[in-house]
C-alpha cells in the first residue's frame, strides 16, 4: 500500500512539474498573445479582462513561480485600455475580487520565499512618505477611503508590491529570467500593435460607432506600454538580429498612435535604442545600414500618417487638454506657495482637469514635475529626486547590455510621465516601473550564476 501511494505521489509530482513547464513555456505565451488579439478583434475586451483574470489566479495556485502570470497580467491591463471610462462596468464584477485574492494570498502562503531588500526599496518609502504627507489635513477621512486606490497603490501599496515580487523575480538555473521576461514584454508589445491596427481597420471600414475615442484605442496609454517594450526585442539580438524588427514595430506604432508624447518621447527612445543596439554589436557598420533602411522604410510606409498627426496633433489650437496642462503649471506653482512643504495632496479635485476626470480616477495635473511640486510639495521635490538618482545609479553600477535595457525601458515611462500621468497610474505603469527595478537589483546580486552571466560592458 506504501508503495503504491508512493508511486502515486512521484506521478502526481512529475505531472505537477510538466504542468508547470508548460504553463511558463513559450508556447503557452503566444497561446495567451493570441487570445488576447482575438478578443480585440472582436471587441470583447471585457470578456478578455475576465478570461486573463481568471488564468492568473488558476496560475497562481498551480505554479510556483510568478512569472507565468506576468504576461496575462500585462494582457490584461493592455486590452483594457480599449475599455475607456468603464467603470461601471467592472465595478459589476467586484464581487468576485475576493478569488483573486484568496488566490493571490494563498500563492505568497504556500509558496513562500525569502526577502532580501535592495536599494530601491528606499526610493519607494521615499515617495510613499511623500504621497501620505501630501495635503495632510486637508481631507476627511471619507475622502481618503474614496481615494484609497491612489493613496495606497502610490504609497504603501508599492512597498508591498516590491515586497512581494522580489521574492518572486529571482534568476532560476532551469530557465533565463532574462530571455523570459524580454519576450513578455515583447508579446506585450505586439499586442499594442494589434489594438493600433485593429482601430485603423475599423475606421476605414467605417465602424466608429458607439466608440469613446477617434480610433477605439487610448493612444497615450497604447504609446506607454510600447514605449515599456520598446528595448526588450534588442536584448534577445544576442541570439538573432531578427528580433530587432520588433523594436522598429514598436517604434512605428506609437509614431501612427496619435500620442504627441508618444511621438516626441517615443522618437527620443527609439534613437537610444538605436544607440544601444549598435553599440553592443561587433560588426556596427552592418547594423548602423540596418537602423538607415530601417527608417528609410518607417518613413516610406507610415510618412504620410505621421505627417497628417503632426498636422492635427502639434500644429492646432483646439486641444482643451493642451490648453489644461499650461493652465496647471500655473495651478501647481500657485499651490506650492500656499502649502510649501506638503502641498495640497493627490486627492485635489479643484485644479482645472478635476472637472475632465473619468469616475474613479484621481485629478491628474498630466506632468510629473508639476504634479509633485503642486500635491506633495517640497517633501515630495525631495523624495522623488531621489528616488530618480537611486535608479539611475542602480542603471550604472555595472552597467551591462541588461541594465541597459531595463533602463532605456525606464527611460520611456519617465519621459512620457512629463506629459500624461505614467507613473501615477499605479497599474499597470507604476507597478511595471518597480518591477524594472527589481530586476536591475536581482542583476547585481545574481550576476555570478553561470545561467545569467553576461560579459560587463563597462566595470
Amino acid at each position: 500500500m506504501e508503495t503504491v501511494l508512493q508511486k502515486v505521489k512521484a506521478w502526481a509530482g512529475d505531472f505537477l512539474d510538466v504542468t508547470r513547464r508548460f504553463l511558463n513555456s513559450y508556447a503557452f505565451y503566444f497561446f495567451e498573445t493570441l487570445i488576447a488579439c482575438l478578443f480585440v478583434g472582436m471587441a470583447k475586451e471585457v470578456e478578455g479582462v475576465l478570461v486573463f483574470v481568471a488564468i492568473i489566479s488558476v496560475l497562481l495556485i498551480v505554479c510556483d513561480d510568478i512569472l507565468p502570470t506576468t504576461l496575462p497580467f500585462l494582457l490584461l491591463c493592455t486590452i483594457s485600455t480599449n475599455c475607456y471610462d468603464s467603470f461601471d462596468t467592472f465595478i459589476e464584477f467586484a464581487i468576485y475580487a475576493p478569488i483573486v485574492i484568496a488566490a493571490l494570498v494563498a500563492h505568497f502562503i504556500v509558496y513562500r520565499k525569502k526577502l532580501r531588500m535592495g536599494e530601491s526599496v528606499y526610493g519607494i518609502c521615499a515617495v510613499s512618505i511623500a504621497v501620505l504627507l501630501g495635503g495632510i489635513g486637508r481631507y476627511s477621512l471619507m475622502q481618503y477611503a474614496q481615494g484609497i486606490y491612489y493613496v495606497l497603490g502610490l504609497g504603501a501599496g508599492m512597498i508591498v508590491a516590491y515586497v512581494l515580487m522580489k521574492k518572486e523575480f529571482a534568476p532560476r538555473r532551469d530557465y533565463d529570467l532574462r530571455e523570459k521576461f524580454s519576450t513578455i514584454m515583447m508579446l506585450m508589445g505586439v499586442v499594442c500593435v494589434v489594438i493600433i491596427g485593429v482601430g485603423y481597420l475599423r475606421r476605414a471600414r467605417g465602424l466608429t460607432a458607439g466608440m469613446q475615442t477617434e480610433f477605439g484605442f487610448s493612444r497615450n496609454n497604447i504609446s506607454t506600454l510600447l514605449m515599456f517594450a520598446m528595448p526588450f526585442p534588442l536584448y534577445l539580438t544576442k541570439k538573432r538580429d531578427v528580433w530587432a524588427l520588433f523594436t522598429l514595430l514598436f517604434f512605428g506604432g506609437v509614431c501612427v498612435s496619435t500620442s504627441r508624447g508618444g511621438l516626441l518621447f517615443g522618437s527620443v527612445e527609439f534613437f537610444v535604442c538605436c544607440i544601444y543596439w549598435v553599440y553592443i554589436a561587433k560588426k556596427r557598420w552592418y547594423r548602423v545600414l540596418c537602423v538607415a533602411l530601417a527608417l528609410a522604410a518607417l518613413a516610406i510606409c507610415c510618412g504620410s500618417v505621421i505627417m497628417e498627426i503632426l498636422d492635427t496633433r502639434f500644429f492646432t489650437d483646439d486641444d482643451i487638454v493642451g490648453e489644461v496642462r499650461f493652465v496647471m503649471i500655473l495651478e501647481s506653482i500657485a499651490r506650492l506657495k500656499k502649502s510649501p512643504l506638503t502641498g495640497t495632496g493627490i486627492l485635489d479635485n479643484s485644479i482645472s482637469y478635476g472637472s475632465y476626470r473619468k469616475e474613479g480616477t484621481m485629478a491628474w495635473y498630466h506632468m510629473m514635475i508639476p504634479q509633485v511640486v503642486g500635491s506633495m510639495g517640497l517633501i515630495g521635490v525631495v523624495a522623488y529626486g531621489y528616488q530618480v538618482l537611486q535608479r539611475g545609479k542602480l542603471i550604472f553600477t555595472k552597467m551591462s547590455s541588461w541594465s541597459l535595457v531595463l533602463g532605456i525601458s525606464y527611460l520611456g515611462i519617465l519621459m512620457m510621465s512629463q506629459v500624461n500621468p505614467g507613473e501615477f497610474c499605479p497599474l499597470p505603469f507604476g507597478l511595471l516601473t518597480v518591477l524594472l527595478f527589481i530586476l536591475q537589483e536581482r542583476r547585481l546580486e545574481q550576476e555570478n550564476l553561470p545561467l545569467i552571466n553576461e560579459t560587463v560592458l563597462v566595470s
